[in-house]
């Protein structure tokens, strides 16, 4: 079994197509699927079940591609970390989130990076989604974390995440704290809350405003921390996305559900980004530490499977 064979396997299932796994690795399509086949007849186990133009993991299948997955990226770590010994020099990925974010999985992607590579330095930065957009472009960050606004670009990565739902967070003194949804009609008349630097203020501002459909006065805050105590203190409502589809949740700070006009639960798109002309093995092993803590199941814990 050569380790070429088994880094075209994962390439097919991850791609979910002997064509682009072929594209990814700069090989013929036929060149991938002799690999592939080769790596079958010496485990003597079928891991692809063949259906017309496509496929299906067989249980031998999945098994394998979890542990060549995992030994590959160690793999990679390796190859990184020596060359990093062999320099002398500390590698550094510079990374930009979203301010809005409330999950734990950037951190615990910022842990399971620090187990793998101790030599390594992560730094970070918040900031709103054109923020982070700027700070990318003029490459005073490696890789952001950031919500869909615009067309993905069509230099970068664009690596999806997870798909988040639209919440406000209210005081339990709000009128709107026992509603089980709200639309942006009900928000009327109220104050809305955005995080942002003073620079991006009316970008926030305009984008709520006008592609949201915030018809209410905005205040701002610089953290996520200081927005939540203006909620608190029932002077605002903020608000936010998160991964998981749920009713009114919360006593203190409230979280309602945000509809649009049609009647469904508000959604975004989140990314990791990172531009292909400055891509490096440690900012693509960084999108996929992330990618695996997004995924569904993951739990918030740094397991031995991500480290």
């Amino acid at each position: 079994m050569l380790l070429r064979q088994m880094r075209y396997f994962c390439a097919v299932v991850e791609a979910g197509s002997f064509t682009r796994a072929a594209e990814a690795e700069f090989v013929s399509q036929s060149a991938i699927s002799q690999q592939v086949k080769a790596l079958e007849k010496d485990l003597g186990a079928e891991l692809l079940h063949r259906e017309g133009r496509g496929f299906a993991l067989t249980p031998a299948g999945e098994h394998f591609y979890r542990r060549a997955a995992r030994i590959l990226d160690d793999l990679d770590a390796l190859r990184q970390e020596t060359a990093d010994l062999a320099s002398g020099e500390t590698s550094v990925v510079r990374l930009g989130y979203l301010n809005r974010y409330d999950g734990w999985e950037v951190a615990g992607a910022v842990a399971a990076f620090a187990r793998r590579h101790p030599r390594a330095t992560v730094t970070s930065v918040a900031g709103s989604h054109d923020e982070l957009r700027e700070l990318l472009g003029s490459g005073q960050v490696d890789i952001t974390f950031n919500d869909r606004r615009r067309t993905l670009h069509p230099e970068a990565v664009n690596l999806p995440l997870f798909v988040g739902y639209d919440y406000v967070e209210v005081s339990e003194a709000s009128p709107l704290a026992w509603r089980d949804h709200v639309t942006t009609t009900d928000l009327e008349g109220a104050t809305c809350v955005l995080i942002a630097a003073p620079e991006q203020e009316e970008v926030e501002r305009a984008y709520f405003q006008d592609t949201m459909g915030f018809h209410c006065d905005v205040t701002f805050a610089r953290t996520l921390d200081e927005a939540r105590m203006t909620v608190a203190g029932g002077r605002a409502f903020l608000p936010l996305e998160a991964r998981s589809c749920e009713g009114r949740s919360g006593s203190i700070i409230r979280r309602i559900p945000l509809f649009g006009a049609d009647g469904a639960h508000l959604r975004h798109e989140y990314y990791a980004f990172w531009l292909r002309e400055r891509s490096t093995p440690l900012v693509e092993e960084f999108g996929a530490i992330l990618r695996e803590l997004f995924s569904p199941g993951a739990e918030p814990s740094i397991t031995d499977k991500i480290c």
